[in-house]
């Protein structure tokens, strides 16, 4: 009876564990402060747990160690949403009470060494907070800015009362700190006379975390702020936000919000911030759900600030993980549907719309609707999805044939460069008309040539990769806009090729072409159910290869996605093959193989969506893609048709550049077939295209987003 007892939760005690950080830090000071005014006004026996920072904090809560915390509004962005260190684990105890104040990202370096940018931290050592820490997050960020991570510096895992000892005694050349200014561990070294500066972060870094990341805003760190830096420091901060469990009783918050405001003008002192946190602007910037007391306490004194959206969120909502093993199933699942239902909507026919997709977007449906009633959310292992990305993308590869782009003649190389020009203009209008409409330009290129003339497959590639740079939802946004593209490409392409057909009388212009080495490439991917297993190791070792060059590729210091390697190797293979002679590329049993990836890739990608995300941009959406469609029939009647020759063949080429410009090679194809169908055939079209469309567009367009990606960001 005495164990069960001692081991019980009191409903009600006056008892609260405060989490705070190292003693150097402000959270720390904050603490202690609220403790002691909750002994000196209130009944609160308050006691602080010293801990490695936000993340830990969070953790510290969700396992009932601790009632309340100090933790970055950040941090409990990422861990409400299940992203970052709380990947596929969103916080379910953890609630918002009060922002606090705002904290400073400082960089303190080495005087001596004389640094003038992030950049210079390249190689040396340096402290980016303890393990668990919010400032570990922050300062992977910072470097990310710089086009760096913690790999590129000698890396230590310090607080900062131990950072700030390392510095002085030459143990290290700098150290990170998130927190309010002045910060007691960096004013103790300055009031000490140790020779330090802290650096400035410039426009371009400042623009990348502000866009990038959620909460953050510019602030300066005034000059005189800490004895013998003379000048003011532009950086970037977040608020801090005070936390508690939900199950921390309504007198509590009551209690501890009343002393908030009782001595805010004493808690601003501690943290030298002026900020009123009472105010509601400053309850509309934390994007986490509110304890309940502290919401209705809030209302209680006229504060209206609360996010109907974070109210929304507060729904009592059921996760279920699936194994990558259970994720696949359901992927197949979707494939089954989406093949079914191809075969009786002959729409989805017509505009040659993946049987992933259509199968993919019935469940992504269906989750969205369990999600947003709050019923359950379901969360996916995308191991596979990967696997199965990098396999068809390394098929892509093997397509790079350069003897048959050669056979094209000069009209196959002037469209291959038409094709890369597509590319450069997609993108950059895409990006254009982000900065005009007032967001990210990485959100735009979820609109450029990604979803256009990549399609799903490189919407799904290039989705997560922009997702891992903080554009949310980037993933949903891509596959949005290429079945929009395989839609619109569809219905544009013919229309334009018939209008110009019958208003310059092309069909007098039709020619027959030589195209044996177009049959001698078909014959080259006829199958044998022998070589299928020679198939599979060729694309596994362009693969294994293919991550040694990924990681070379890496080592510029540039985002590459992870098949780019893989797919630079299997194009070599592929030439050498065709100029040597020495052995044979199984090119139909590899296009069967990278098809089948292809389809469990798209049926992966498909049933993750995320369609919630879409709300908030659906204004932008409209307008980006329109702008694209737009684009795409300038370019195809004013300049495909032009430089084509301006005769029949140009027509149906035009017509096919529709269809693979905002879709796919299958809805080119089915466009300048129902072109020919209806007039004369057009053996240049029907091989320019293929070689261009199937054997280089994903190649050159995987390098040209890759380009503007790192030029971004």
């Amino acid at each position: 009876m005495l164990v069960a007892t001692g081991c019980s939760k009191e409903v009600e005690n006056n008892n609260i564990h405060l989490a705070t950080g190292g003693t150097g830090g402000t959270y720390f000071a904050y603490g202690n402060a609220l403790k002691d005014v909750a002994k000196q006004d209130s009944n609160i026996d308050m006691s602080i747990q010293m801990s490695a920072g936000s993340a830990a904090n969070i953790r510290l809560i969700e396992n009932n160690i601790v009632d309340m915390a100090i933790v970055q509004n950040d941090t409990l962005t990422d861990a409400f949403g299940g992203k970052g260190e709380f990947e596929g684990n969103p916080i379910k105890k953890t609630k918002a009470v009060a922002g606090l104040y705002t904290e400073n990202y400082q960089i303190v370096v080495n005087k001596k060494l004389q640094l003038n940018s992030v950049e210079d931290l390249k190689g040396l050592r340096v402290s980016v907070g303890e393990e668990g820490s919010g400032v570990l997050k922050n300062a992977k960020n910072i470097l990310k800015a710089y086009g760096l991570t913690v790999n590129d510096i000698d890396v230590r895992y310090l607080s900062f009362d131990d950072a700030a000892t390392a510095l002085k005694n030459g143990e290290i050349d700098a150290f990170f700190v998130t927190a309010a200014t002045p910060t007691k561990a960096i004013a103790e070294l300055a009031d000490a006379n140790v020779p330090i500066d802290i650096l400035s972060l410039d426009d371009r870094a400042v623009r990348f975390l502000e866009n990038s990341y959620d909460g953050y805003s510019v602030t300066t760190i005034k000059s005189g702020t800490y004895k013998g830096i003379n000048k003011d420091i532009t950086t970037v901060g977040v608020m801090a936000v005070l936390v508690a469990n939900e199950n921390v009783s309504a007198n509590h918050i009551d209690a501890i919000l009343n002393l908030l405001k009782t001595h805010h003008d004493s808690f601003n002192k501690i943290s030298g911030d002026t900020l009123n946190i009472f105010d509601e602007s400053a309850l509309n910037s934390i994007d986490a759900p509110l304890h309940k007391a502290a919401a209705k306490w809030y209302s209680d004194n006229g504060i209206t600030g609360v996010k109907p959206e974070i109210k929304a969120d507060t729904l009592v909502r059921k996760t279920l993980n699936l194994d990558m093993y259970q994720t696949v199933a359901v992927a197949v699942l979707a494939l089954f549907i989406g093949v079914m239902l191809k075969e009786r909507i002959k729409f989805l026919t017509t505009f040659c719309i993946p049987a992933p997709v259509v199968g993919g977007m019935v469940f992504a449906v269906i989750f969205c609707i369990l999600y947003a009633a709050g019923i359950i959310e379901i969360n996916f292992d995308e191991t596979l999805r990967n696997v199965c990305m990098v396999m068809f993308f390394t098929s892509v590869g093997f397509q790079a044939n350069m003897k048959v782009l050669k056979s094209g003649g000069k009209g196959t190389f002037i469209f291959l460069a038409l094709l890369l020009l597509l590319i450069i203009l997609q993108n950059t209008l895409a990006v254009g008309l982000s900065k005009a409409i007032g967001i990210s330009p990485l959100i735009g290129m979820c609109t450029g040539s990604i979803p256009m003339i990549g399609g799903h497959g490189t919407a799904g590639a290039f989705g997560p990769l922009l997702e891992d740079m903080n554009v949310e939802g980037a993933t949903t946004l891509a596959t949005a806009a290429a079945t929009f593209g395989l839609v619109t490409g569809s219905l544009m392409g013919g229309p334009l090729a018939n209008s110009l057909i019958k208003k310059k009388n092309l069909t007098a212009t039709a020619v027959y072409e030589d195209d044996s080495m177009l049959v001698e490439e078909e014959i080259k991917h006829r199958r044998e159910v022998s070589m299928y297993a020679p198939a599979v190791y060729q694309l596994t070792l362009a693969m294994g290869i293919g991550t040694v060059i990924s990681f070379i590729l890496s080592k510029t210091g540039m985002t590459f996605p992870v098949y780019i390697g893989s797919m630079i190797v299997a194009a070599i293979m592929r030439n050498i093959s065709e100029y040597t002679d020495k052995f044979r590329i199984h090119m139909g049993e590899i296009n069967d193989l990278g098809s089948i990836c292809l389809s469990l890739f798209l049926g992966v990608a498909m049933i993750t969506l995320k369609l919630w995300q879409l709300a908030t941009l659906a204004l932008p959406l409209f307008i980006l893609l329109a702008g694209q469609t737009v684009l795409m029939f300038v370019f195809a009647r004013f300049i495909v048709f032009k430089l084509m020759g301006s005769d029949y063949d140009a027509a149906v080429l035009a017509a096919g550049t529709c269809g693979f410009g905002m879709g796919a090679t299958p809805n080119a194809m089915a466009n300048m077939q129902a072109v020919t169908e209806k007039y004369l055939p057009s053996v240049k079209a029907f091989l320019i295209v293929p070689i261009v469309g199937s054997m280089f567009a994903d190649f050159l367009n995987s390098l040209t987003i890759t380009f503007f990606i790192n030029f971004l960001s």
